[in-house]
């Protein structure tokens, strides 16, 4: 079981630090509307890049102490794994995807020192998730 709650914040963990990163040192140089997000936009963006990854850990941690059922807990598992790795190689494919068609690059040079080692991290997470869904749920 220490393995398995290991690889889940691994997981979990590197998920939330690559949207931090991609966030912090590169997008946010795209352009000016960062400044104009509404209070429920910005609350959106924290739900969904650093606490999302976190549900799935939480469901295998509540799984493990017997407050859900052994079918409820795995398949919620399963679908936020999947979810989750689909979610992280999508954006992996995709900022490889705008770098490839953006040839004379519209972000700062600074950022794009950035961009191959946060694109490079966000597939990574998405591989352990994968890892995840295909090596330790049933």
């Amino acid at each position: 079981m220490a393995v398995e709650v290991y690889l889940y914040f691994a997981a979990s963990a590197s998920s939330a630090f690559s949207n931090f990163a991609s966030w912090h040192f590169v997008w946010r140089h795209e352009g000016p509307d960062e400044e104009n997000r509404t209070l429920n936009e910005s609350i959106f963006w924290i739900l969904f890049s650093y606490i999302l990854p976190f549900i799935p850990s939480i469901f295998y941690l509540l799984a493990e102490s017997s407050y859900l059922g052994p079918m409820m807990a795995t398949w919620s598992t399963g679908i936020l794994c999947a979810m989750l790795s689909v979610l992280m190689l999508g954006q992996a494919m995709s900022s490889w995807s705008w770098k490839q068609k953006n040839k004379s690059p519209s972000l700062s040079e600074q950022a794009m020192h950035h961009f191959s080692w946060t694109t490079i991290l966000t597939a990574i997470s998405g591989i352990l998730w994968l890892a995840i869904l295909f090596m330790y749920l049933p």
